[in-house]
């Protein structure tokens, strides 16, 4: 019931007012809440990918003790990330217009139009608005520009 209320909330949504696509769970009214914000460990394998590939520039080195704790033998999607300067998205699937994963972004580029590197294609995109110096949080929207 919540998958279809989400469905027929995100055909009526107005882009411009709310920006985040809604998701079930914003429906699901008898589940329990939960304020753990750990990443999964398709996020932790793409973090330590990037570690690997000597992608991860030093700032994100904040939540490395929180993905550690979470690194399993899950492989690392493909794509790892979507990277830019102050940027990444660990493990972006795509959505409607746009993509969603774990980001990880400095201040600096809260609510701002980037580019970015997924694999091999060079993206704009644009980072939702936030307040902390430094983001880490799961299931965010990314919206594709162009």
């Amino acid at each position: 019931m919540a998958n279809l209320t989400a469905l027929t909330a995100n055909l009526n949504r107005d882009a411009k007012k709310v920006k985040t696509p809604y998701k079930a769970a914003d429906f699901c009214f008898f589940a329990v809440a939960s304020d753990k914000n750990d990443p999964d460990e398709i996020n932790a394998s793409a973090y330590f990918e990037l570690l690997e590939r000597k992608q991860l520039p030093p700032w994100a080195l904040f939540v490395f003790a929180e993905m550690k704790k979470m690194k399993g033998g899950t492989p690392a999607p493909d794509p790892v990330a979507a990277i830019g300067d102050g940027f990444i998205l660990l493990a972006p699937e795509p959505v409607n217009g746009g993509m969603s994963g774990l980001l990880i972004a400095q201040q600096k580029v809260s609510g701002q139009v980037l580019d970015v590197k997924l694999g091999q294609m060079n993206l704009k995109v644009t980072c939702p608005e936030f307040e902390e110096m430094l983001l880490a949080r799961e299931d965010i929207f990314v919206g594709v520009n162009g």
